[in-house]
This record gives C-alpha cells, sequence and structure tokens, in this order.
C-alpha cells in the first residue's frame, strides 16, 4: 500500500531528527520565545524541522507541510504532512528526556499515517490507517483497566491564565477518585502512551494541529477513542480533546467535565 511508503520515510524523517535532538540534550541550549514567552523555541527545533522537511519533500515534492515552527506549504497533491520536530521543549531545555518528534500525515483532512519518536528511549509508535498501532514494531493495544481508581490519567498543564484555573477545576473532582495523574509535558508521547496502555486517558485543553496529527490516529488505532471535551467527534483540537482506552471514556468526561 501506498502508505507503507509514506511511513517509512516519516519513520527516516523522525529517527534523523532524533539524531539531532539526542545529540543537542547533551549541548548548551538558547531558547528565543514566539508570541508567548512561556512559548520557547531552541535552534533544535529549526534543526529538527529542516532535516524533516528535506526527507519528506525529496520523496514527497507534492505534498505540502504544516510544521510548528513555521513551516506552511500547500502542495500539489491532497495529503499534507503535520510536524512537530520537538515535541516538549521546555523538558528538553532543562535536559528532562522527555520529548518527542511527531509526524503525521493527512489526506483531503484525513489522518492516514502517525510516526511519534521518543529519541531518548528509542520508541517508535506508528499507525497507518486501518492497519492498527506499533512501538517498534510490535502491535500495541489500549489497556483494558475499567475501574476509575484504577485509573492513571496524563494531562498537560498550563500556566496560561485563565486555562491553568479552568483545568484546576476539571481535575478537582478526578484528583480524588483515580489511582493518579500524570504529566509528561509532550502531548505526542501522553497520546502514544494511551495507545500503549501506559496511562488509561489524556486531557488537554487546548492543542495544536501538529500536537495530535500522529498521535490521535496511534490512539484510534490502538483501539482508543478521540473526542472534544464534551464527548463529541473532534474537530478542533484548540478547543481541547480526551483520549482514553475507550471503557473509562464516559467515566472521564464525567469526572472532569466543568
Amino acid at each position: 500500500m501506498m502508505e507503507q511508503t509514506e511511513l517509512a520515510a516519516a519513520v527516516r524523517a523522525a529517527r534523523a531528527a532524533g539524531a539531532i535532538l539526542r545529540a543537542g540534550l547533551r549541548s548548551e541550549k538558547h531558547a528565543t520565545t514566539k508570541a508567548h514567552a512561556r512559548d520557547p523555541v531552541t535552534v533544535f527545533d529549526k534543526q529538527s524541522e529542516s532535516v524533516i522537511a528535506a526527507i519528506l519533500q525529496e520523496g514527497f515534492p507534492d505534498y505540502g507541510i504544516l510544521s510548528e515552527e513555521g513551516l506552511d506549504t500547500t502542495g500539489k497533491s491532497r495529503c499534507r504532512w503535520v510536524i512537530d520536530p520537538l515535541d516538549g521543549t521546555n523538558n528538553f531545555l532543562r535536559g528532562l528526556p522527555q520529548f518527542a518528534v511527531s509526524i503525521g500525515l493527512e489526506c483531503s483532512g484525513i489522518p492516514v499515517v502517525g510516526c511519534v519518536y521518543d529519541p531518548s528511549r528509542d520508541e517508535l509508535f506508528t499507525a497507518i490507517r486501518g492497519e492498527g498501532a506499533y512501538l517498534n514494531g510490535v502491535p500495541i493495544r489500549v489497556s483494558e483497566k475499567a475501574a476509575r481508581e484504577d485509573l492513571l490519567l496524563a494531562v498537560e498543564f498550563s500556566s496560561y491564565p485563565p486555562r491553568a484555573q479552568i483545568l484546576h477545576r476539571r481535575l478537582a473532582r478526578a484528583i480524588g477518585e483515580v489511582r493518579g495523574i500524570r504529566a509528561v509535558g509532550a502531548a505526542a508521547l501522553d497520546l502514544s502512551y494511551v495507545a500503549a496502555g501506559r496511562v488509561d486517558g489524556a486531557l488537554f485543553l487546548s492543542l495544536s494541529p501538529w500536537d495530535v496529527a500522529a498521535g490521535c490516529l496511534i490512539v484510534a488505532e490502538a483501539g482508543g477513542t478521540v473526542t472534544d471535551l464534551s464527548g463529541a467527534r473532534l474537530t478542533d483540537p484548540e478547543q481541547g480533546l480526551l483520549a482514553t482506552n475507550g471503557r473509562v471514556h464516559a467515566t472521564v468526561l464525567a469526572l472532569t467535565g466543568e
């Protein structure tokens, strides 16, 4: 199938970018900021983006590319790569090895390929629409947890007021009901961990397309459920999303609803 060719290119690009980031983790790092002071960008974000774009454009010159670091090209094809060259920049800046490269492919707006690479652990999460999800080539499935007292939930904590206040309200009930709350600091990894059964759900108040282009497909192909925060079909990740193993989706929606 054609998607196997695209996935192979995404994997090559992710591993090449991961090598840059792995070396950069041990280097002196300086950051500038984007529109908001809490949203840093490093030279390694840019280097990662460049190597990914070069590999993908060489193999698929007619495909568009949308990247967190500003690359936005419209190709002749109905397909577009959606890239986060360094998800978890704040972790990376502090030497915390919880960051990833995320590469998704959508055709006519439908996710068809997802690749999330954690260079620190050499973990590669992949999916092709309709063909399941994999970790380093081994099939993965979401967890089978169903009782709320057994649940581990991942969240993306925010220091942006009033978003932080909204999150605190949503989590107030859940904290006393579930087994634990985890904050990885990289949405692509959170979603991949849902897919692999390491956590049972992940809640985000606001994400960008490059945060979810790969991870949501990987969750779905692993048997999970992804919706907006009301439980409806996800159409705009900037309005928030919930990803779970499916069994606990209604429970987590009820626990975290406003």
